[in-house]
């Protein structure tokens, strides 16, 4: 499956703020590689990743969303009530991606596991999305300034649509 992606983003309730996209902030360094990370500081989707040989999109996201926020999070739920239709929603797809939103109790945030080069984890709010900045504009040195959120056009695409999914 060379090509083909998966991808989740996590909403929440945050008390005096409302519902937030949960994005994951790339990391600097990459620890496995031993070099500066591509895109650094820029904001993506809670988790992404591809599809390995014969996995389907679904099965990929339940591994990825192990590997990228750690087991006790993943589980948090229990798996079955994770692949309830009523708690995930399909909010983007082409030909080679799915990404996928599903709303959480922002207490359970605190179970989330993040590996040494992950980076971390931004909110951004509803009326934050205005001020997202285009991330190939950015450039691949990445984000200078924390106070930037930089994205891929069509991950941002894929926020705004899980929005509108939460907020009717």
């Amino acid at each position: 499956m060379a090509g083909k992606s998966v991808g989740l983003i996590i909403f929440t309730e945050v008390p005096e703020i409302g519902l937030v996209a949960v994005l994951r902030e790339r990391g600097r360094f990459n620890f496995e590689k031993w070099k500066p990370e591509s895109w650094a500081g820029g904001c993506q989707v809670t988790v992404h990743g591809k599809l390995e040989d014969k996995e389907s999109f679904l099965d990929a996201l339940g591994r990825e969303r192990i590997e990228e926020l750690g087991q006790d999070f993943a589980n948090l739920s229990g798996e079955l009530a994770f692949w309830k239709e009523s708690e995930i929603h399909l909010v983007w797809k082409d030909d080679n991606i799915e990404t996928y939103a599903q709303k959480v109790n922002h207490a359970s945030l605190r179970r989330i596991r993040l590996s040494p080069d992950g980076g971390g984890l931004r909110f951004l709010p509803y009326i934050g999305i205005e001020y997202v900045h285009d991330l190939i504009r950015v450039g691949r040195t990445g984000v200078i300034s924390r106070e930037v959120i930089a994205m891929f056009p069509d991950e941002l695409e894929a926020v705004k649509s899980g929005f509108k999914q939460f907020m009717q």
